[in-house]
């Protein structure tokens, strides 16, 4: 493996935060405007073992390749009774294009379906985000639909592929599956 997943920690609290800033996150996302102390509290908050699972509200990790933190990752929007929730992602601009986002959405994904009940996993992408529709088609995630105008990004209505993942196409013999 490439990447590994790290616990949240302080020290890498101004890269989130910078990392927010970035064009691109800010073209293709609806970025809440968060203080230092607002984002740590929000990752500080976060959990990192799905043992965990009853009582979390987000799993948070940051990810690290070569020694280096390059992005996150997170499973939010928890519904217990639906088993379902919501995975999302980012790379640092200077680590994109490496196969981390593929390998970090693979490997979050097979962490949920066998240390969690999460029966369905999905994710929201802005429809000019190809780089990113690309990752979740990668690992397996299916388009189910376009969600007109569903964000506002940059105070513009934007229309919201979403792609989602069920347990039995991940979970099987240990293999990834087709339907």
């Amino acid at each position: 493996m490439r990447i590994a997943l790290l616990l949240y920690q302080r020290d890498f609290l101004e890269l989130l935060h910078n990392w927010r800033e970035d064009p691109a996150v800010r073209r293709y996302n609806p970025v809440e405007e968060l203080s230092l102390e607002s984002l740590h509290a929000r990752c500080f908050a976060s959990h990192s073992d799905f043992a965990d699972f009853e009582n979390a509200e987000l799993f948070f990790w940051l990810l690290k390749a070569d020694e280096k933190v390059i992005g996150n990752i997170s499973v939010r929007n928890i519904n217990r009774r639906m088993l379902t929730a919501e995975i999302g992602y980012g790379v640092a601009a200077e680590a994109r294009g490496n196969g981390y986002a593929t390998e970090a959405v693979r490997l979050v994904t097979q962490k949920a379906f066998t240390q969690s009940p999460l029966r369905k996993l999905i994710a929201y992408v802005h429809q000019e985000n190809r780089a990113s529709r690309r990752v979740l088609r990668k690992v397996g995630y299916k388009p189910e639909g376009v969600l007109r105008e569903h964000y506002v990004v940059n105070g513009m209505p934007v229309n919201e592929i979403i792609y989602g993942i069920l347990r039995r196409e991940v979970v099987g013999g240990g293999r990834w599956q087709d339907e």
